[in-house]
């Protein structure tokens, strides 16, 4: 694949992931701060089909764009985004890379993650512990998305490594 081709299929992914970002947040989930996480799908896919620092590049942007969009660029959501995305990512490599789980797998580890993240980053913002009762509540809930997230992954993957074959 030439580099502008490979350049522009990853401007695309970079769309696709600020799209699904904005969309989700009309999603009621009819908890705080809780979202379904469909941008992740994107970096699960890059994670297995791209280099990794594609992958990071489109989560970093995605996030920083997405701020920037909102209106809330380097305020304490923003950070609390930043946090859960970066180490998100990086539970998210590692364990696609050591292939004990499955995408869905990846995906839960992930979203679980991002929820850590942001829970730790907002403990350091209030200057309280007390945040951390919320982790268990949203935990749940990101196994669910993670799981959801993980499913919609796999089926993509099979069926783009089936088109490869085909081609």
């Amino acid at each position: 694949m030439s580099k502008t081709k490979r350049l522009c299929i990853i401007s695309m992914l970079l769309a696709m992931a600020i799209v699904l970002n904005i969309l989700e947040s009309f999603i009621p989930i009819g908890i705080p701060g809780v979202k379904l996480g469909l941008a992740n799908i994107i970096i699960l896919i890059m994670l297995y089909e791209f280099k990794p620092y594609e992958a990071l590049s489109v989560n970093v942007l995605r996030i920083l764009l997405v701020g920037l969009l909102r209106g809330n660029f380097l305020s304490p959501t923003f950070m609390m985004s930043l946090s859960g995305g970066l180490l998100s990512f990086l539970i998210m490599y590692l364990f696609s890379r050591i292939k004990v789980f499955s995408p869905i797998g990846v995906s839960v580890l992930g979203a679980v993650s991002h929820a850590t993240g942001q829970v730790i980053i907002a403990m350091i913002i209030l200057d309280t512990q007390a945040v951390i009762y919320y982790l268990p509540l949203i935990g749940l809930l990101s196994i669910a998305t993670g799981i959801l997230s993980g499913i919609i992954t796999r089926l993509y993957l099979k069926k783009s490594i089936t088109a490869r074959f085909l081609n």
